[in-house]
């Protein structure tokens, strides 16, 4: 057989059966204070703790291997809750990192900001709203964060799936699905030639809580 094809698709799922990061997909767990492990819980959960601290971080991150350019939609989905989501401040993604020291971008007290230099996705800051929320930071410059009203918000310790379809046209175009419904599109959301990883993170607000993830699965075709 000769010629290029088939070629594939580059893909990522982890749907935590092994514990430390050691799974299929090798993910990088990065935490100060708050604190991660897999649950024992029918098809693999792992669970995201924070404490009553107001600094640490629980962050999930696969490898920088995803450039929407190359390979496109990009897609990212993630099914998860959280017990007390008024204190809950995650970030659902793509980064320009791995092992980022706090959610890529967060909206504590009121002040939008990013620990990432290129990344989109969902956004959810408890303390200011429960409605998810479309953020992005391209090349250190953060976007207007847009409330993703047509969705669901998010509740105390119940399942949603959050997904993103990300395309270069139109200096970066995101899709953002909640339980399967688009409920947004923004467009000059990201710039040509980054290369991110898929992310899940946390950040402490100084209540206790349990975030759950089922699973992360990200995929684009190859180039």
């Amino acid at each position: 057989m000769s010629g290029e094809f088939p070629r594939g698709k580059v893909e990522l799922f982890e749907d935590f059966l092994v514990d430390n990061g050691s799974g299929s997909s090798g993910l990088t767990e990065t935490a100060s204070t708050a604190s991660m492990d897999v649950l024992s819980k029918h098809g693999g959960w792992m669970r995201l703790t924070t404490t009553t601290g107001d600094g640490g971080y629980a962050i999930l991150t696969g490898e920088r291997v995803f450039e929407v350019d190359e390979g496109h939609p990009l897609i990212l989905e993630v099914r998860l809750q959280c017990n007390l989501v008024a204190n809950a401040a995650l970030f659902v993604g793509f980064t320009d990192a791995t092992g980022d020291t706090g959610a890529a971008i967060m909206d504590e007290d009121g002040t939008l900001t990013a620990t990432a230099t290129d990344a989109f996705g969902f956004m959810l800051e408890g303390e200011q709203d429960t409605t998810w929320q479309a953020v992005a930071v391209d090349s250190d410059a953060l976007e207007t964060q847009v409330a993703l009203t047509e969705g669901a918000d998010a509740a105390n310790s119940t399942i949603q799936t959050l997904r993103l379809e990300a395309n270069p046209n139109d200096s970066g175009t995101v899709k953002y699905f909640i339980d399967g419904k688009l409920v947004s599109t923004q467009t000059g959301w990201f710039d040509s030639s980054i290369v991110y990883c898929p992310v899940v993170g946390t950040d402490e607000r100084a209540t206790a809580t349990l975030t759950d993830v089922d699973y992360i699965y990200a995929m684009a075709p190859r180039s």
